[in-house]
């Protein structure tokens, strides 16, 4: 059997005290788990490491290069921890960080510019991807942490980072435009700009129609689009009507491109979420990531 590290912390206790029973005493053990460390290693090196003597025990020559050696790997042992533990105090390298639209646009930047600012010698290479290829870099071991607007299983590890209605935007010129609000059931004869399937938007959208009796299905779908400014362009440009998220609804609104109309009976909220991988690559700047998240 190979001996462990705690092994040969015995036998320097026991060297330096010239006695297994005081070592015993000291480590918190039986002085027969003492013997069985010290014989597990002079085993293991083929070689006797003490010799009793009246006063306790001496070490052999063998023993002596042992002792020199040995003292020297647990000094490192322990200096290892101590890098370990100021590389999490002050922590340094890159944060690969997948994030959807919403959250990647509009609510990471200013996270990350405060975090920064606290940890300068951390890094984040982003990228801004549907929901689905977010979970996937997730799990394929690409990313450290995702940023979603749809939480695909309790099991994973996340925090919630913000809250996300998801609003009726039209063109403006739209018979909608001038309402102070509509029907779920208008909607339905409008022209309709949906995302693409991946979308956590989408999923959203889905579950909530779901919930009426509904299905993406009884929405006449004009055309599928890959993010949430081609579909602020396409209703601006009055190809139809969509649901956003209200962030990018409200700057589009303020812009004069689209105005935002309320549905009387369909309210649609979620919330934003950072997932955490089981084995990030830098999980030191990952764990001060996500403790500094917890916070605010």
């Amino acid at each position: 059997m190979d001996p462990k590290l705690k092994y040969f912390k015995t036998f320097l206790v026991a060297s330096e005290t010239k006695s297994f029973s005081k070592a015993a005493k000291i480590l918190g053990i039986t002085q027969g788990t003492v013997s069985n460390h010290i014989a597990t290693l002079e085993k293991y090196f083929d070689a006797q490491l003490f010799v009793r003597t009246p006063e306790g025990v001496e070490l052999t020559p063998e023993g002596k290069i042992l002792y020199e050696k040995a003292k020297a790997i647990l000094d490192m042992v322990e200096e290892a921890k101590i890098l370990m533990k100021s590389l999490s105090e002050v922590p340094e390298g890159t944060i690969r960080l997948y994030a959807s639209t919403i959250p990647g646009e509009y609510i990471l930047p200013s996270i990350i510019k405060e975090f920064k600012e606290k940890y300068p010698s951390v890094d984040f290479d982003v990228n801004i991807l549907d929901t689905e290829r977010c979970y996937k870099a997730l799990e394929e071991g690409l990313a450290d942490v995702i940023s979603v607007g749809y939480l695909k299983s309790k099991d994973y590890d996340y925090i919630i980072i913000g809250k996300d209605r998801l609003v009726l935007i039209v063109p403006p010129n739209h018979p909608f435009a001038k309402r102070k609000s509509v029907k779920f059931e208008e909607i339905l004869n409008e022209d309709y700009i949906d995302r693409e399937e991946g979308s956590g938007t989408k999923k959203t959208i889905e579950e909530a129609l779901n919930k009426k009796g509904y299905s993406m299905m009884d929405l006449n779908v004009t055309m599928r689009l890959g993010s949430t400014s081609s579909v602020i362009t396409a209703v601006s440009e009055g190809y139809g009507i969509s649901i956003i998220s209200e962030i990018p609804a409200k700057k589009a609104e303020s812009a004069g491109l689209v105005r935002i109309v309320p549905i009387e009976d369909l309210d649609i909220t979620r919330y934003l979420y950072l997932i955490k991988s089981r084995r990030p690559k830098n999980p030191s700047a990952v764990k001060t990531f996500w403790e500094f998240l917890k916070k605010i």
